[in-house]
């Protein structure tokens, strides 16, 4: 997993037609929604809830694809994945390393943010 980067900003930027300042707005939002969305996988993961944990890593997986996360599209899909099989034990590793993976991506987005905020001044 880790030969993906963490933030594919040349493809992301691609996206938005190289406007820096609509993806740091897009990152600023992921940065909002990210968290929560890992806080109810955490919580469902308590309760044992596969399908929810299920719902979740597939709504993350593709979030994290339009804002060009691939290494945490990529842990979201295998925790997506890990939920299917119903073995708690597979989803907790899988959920610890897509919470790590999660934390290192936002803080290269706000990275971006900051040095695109930066520029603009």
């Amino acid at each position: 997993m880790s030969e993906l980067p963490l933030l594919n900003l040349e493809e992301a930027l691609e996206c938005m037609a190289g406007d820096k300042e609509l993806l740091a707005n897009l990152f600023e939002l992921f940065q909002t929604d990210a968290p929560q969305k890992l806080a109810s996988i955490l919580q469902y993961e308590s309760e044992s809830d596969i399908y929810h944990i299920s719902r979740i890593a597939h709504s993350l997986k593709g979030s994290s694809a339009t804002v060009g996360a691939m290494r945490l599209n990529q842990a979201a899909q295998e925790l997506e994945r890990a939920a299917k099989t119903e073995n708690m034990g597979t989803v907790t590793a899988k959920r610890q390393e897509l919470e790590k993976i999660c934390h290192d991506t936002l803080v290269a987005m706000r990275l971006f943010c900051a040095a695109a905020d930066g520029a603009e001044k």
